[in-house]
């Protein structure tokens, strides 16, 4: 064999574990899982008359208002529409609390270098 062979298998197999790396790492994982709600939710509402909507309220009723449009969506048989919603909430919450975890103790020993 010559050395382009062996050396173009070697970093096949090099690509092939970095590829498999990627995929098994979690955060990686949930944003995939992230993405794939948020085009689903595209495609089974119309985004901008939900922004038009909610705009439409007052601030201090926009939460009431979302919360009855979460109920009126569970109880009109929107099944699906509410499990990516909840998924989507929890994959965000999920990835925010990591991300805080990551970033926490650095933010500590900046804040405790400053004073």
């Amino acid at each position: 064999m010559s050395v382009s062979i062996i050396q173009r298998n070697i970093m096949r197999r090099v690509y092939y574990s970095y590829g498999l790396r990627l995929m098994s790492n979690q955060m990686f994982l949930q944003g995939f899982v992230l993405g794939a709600c948020i085009a689903l939710f595209g495609r089974l509402t119309h985004v901008s008359s939900i922004v038009s909507n909610v705009m439409s309220v007052s601030i201090g009723s926009a939460p009431h208002y979302i919360a009855n449009a979460f109920v009126q969506a569970l109880v009109s048989g929107e099944m699906l529409t509410v499990l990516v919603v909840l998924f989507m909430t929890g994959l965000t919450l999920l990835f925010l609390y990591r991300v805080v975890c990551m970033f926490g103790p650095i933010v500590q020993q900046l804040s405790a270098v400053r004073t």
